[in-house]
């Protein structure tokens, strides 16, 4: 069990809201060209949060974390300045461009739908009448269980568009290590270190829960995550890559699944449906997907 399960464990009902523990299949939307990358290699990428297409995504966290802390009652000075710090730091190094929190842990994500027939996200590539998007099915519980087994650790669950629900969450989590330094703190000997870590503990579970937050104004998108922790230019670090993306540098980590952890491949809405769906099929087969389900939209076009 990694570090960061061990976190979720401290705090169960939060965790039961990420992932309730169901089987169900998960839908990853991409392009066909990125389809045929994904499925001719059986790789998927996973991105640096950081660097995610909206800036604003990440940021959205950081700040509702500083505005909770700056009206926050009953915890301890010390322990809410050190935090507020931190992310208010975090956030200036997005939003301001400030480089003086580059650190070598880093956070990895990529995403999903628990939907697999979602207009919003089919608008992303839909382009004319004769290109249209895809989404490739997993099955959640092998695709988590295959990472873990392979040493990836990855941290899960539904992304909480609920404004009202993030901030009793953060509430939540802040009342409860604040408890646990409060006591420290009157310990008969006093331990720094300890201390410390309470602080530095209180820091990654804000971290880990803040990445499955986002403005509610996406909450069409059903959005499920996995996120992989890296510690990056250490022994233990998985290798990275770089790509650009409109005109930024985005780090990934690639991860190679299994055949047997894909269960369909669904095709946008096109007028051309039947030659996509021939097409999508015979690709298939080519790179030994065998009993994958294709599906075609059901959501009608309109030109």
């Amino acid at each position: 069990m990694s570090y960061y399960d061990e976190l979720l464990k401290k705090i169960p009902k939060i965790k039961h809201i990420l992932d309730n523990d169901t089987d169900y299949t998960i839908y990853h939307y991409t392009k066909p060209e990125k389809l045929l990358n994904i499925l001719s290699g059986n790789t998927i990428r996973f991105s640096n949060v950081l660097y995610l297409n909206d800036k604003e995504e990440i940021a959205y966290s950081y700040r509702l974390i500083v505005n909770i802390i700056d009206n926050s009652k009953n915890l301890n000075d010390e322990l809410c300045e050190r935090i507020r710090n931190h992310f208010s730091n975090k956030y200036k190094h997005i939003v301001d461009g400030n480089s003086e929190l580059i650190n070598n842990l880093e956070y990895f994500t990529t995403s999903f739908s628990s939907d697999n027939d979602n207009l919003t996200l089919w608008n992303n590539y839909a382009k004319g009448k004769n290109y249209t998007g895809y989404n490739i099915g997993f099955n959640k519980k092998r695709l988590i269980k295959e990472m873990t087994e392979n040493n990836y650790l990855p941290i899960y669950g539904s992304v909480i568009y609920d404004r009202q629900k993030q901030i009793k969450i953060i509430e939540y989590i802040l009342k409860k290590w604040n408890a646990i330094f409060s006591k420290a703190l009157l310990a008969k000997k006093q331990n720094k270190v300890k201390l410390l870590n309470i602080i530095l503990e209180l820091v990654d579970v804000l971290n880990i829960v803040s990445i499955f937050f986002k403005n509610p104004q996406f909450k069409n998108e059903k959005e499920y995550r996995i996120v992989i922790v890296n510690t990056f230019g250490t022994n233990d670090s998985k290798p990275t890559d770089v790509v650009e993306k409109n005109g930024l540098f985005v780090p990934f980590l690639t991860y190679q699944f299994s055949k047997s952890s894909v269960s369909s491949v669904n095709i946008g809405p096109t007028f051309e449906e039947n030659i996509f769906y021939t097409s999508t099929n015979r690709m298939l087969l080519n790179f030994g997907y065998k009993d994958i389900e294709v599906l075609r939209s059901k959501i009608p076009l309109r030109y």
